[in-house]
């Protein structure tokens, strides 16, 4: 069972932020980016299905929340450098969080 930050054990949750953080850094296309953003809410959809314990179940739906602002924004924000590090920075925070 998780205790402090660790919420999972490693886990696709995880690789995809991490993935998507480096997809960011790289400059990678918008499509590309959108789909990655979307795999991941996936990956969280998935592991909220399985999960019984309530309080990691509502992060998980949280996350996918945030994921979903992210695709909504990300076609009018995703190029303002400020914008594209705050979303890097904090799907690094999650790969961190899920590992």
């Amino acid at each position: 069972m998780a205790r402090g930050n660790e919420v999972f054990a490693p886990s696709d949750v995880a690789e995809g932020f991490a993935a998507l953080a480096d997809q960011v850094d790289r400059r990678a296309p918008d499509a590309t980016l959108l789909a990655a953003m979307q795999a991941v809410a996936r990956s969280c959809a998935r592991r909220a299905a399985q999960e019984r314990s309530p309080e990691r179940k509502r992060l998980l739906t949280d996350v996918q929340t945030a994921l979903q602002t992210w695709q909504e924004v990300w076609p009018r924000l995703g190029r303002q450098p400020e914008f594209r590090l705050a979303v890097a920075r904090e799907a690094r925070g999650w790969a961190t969080r899920f590992s």
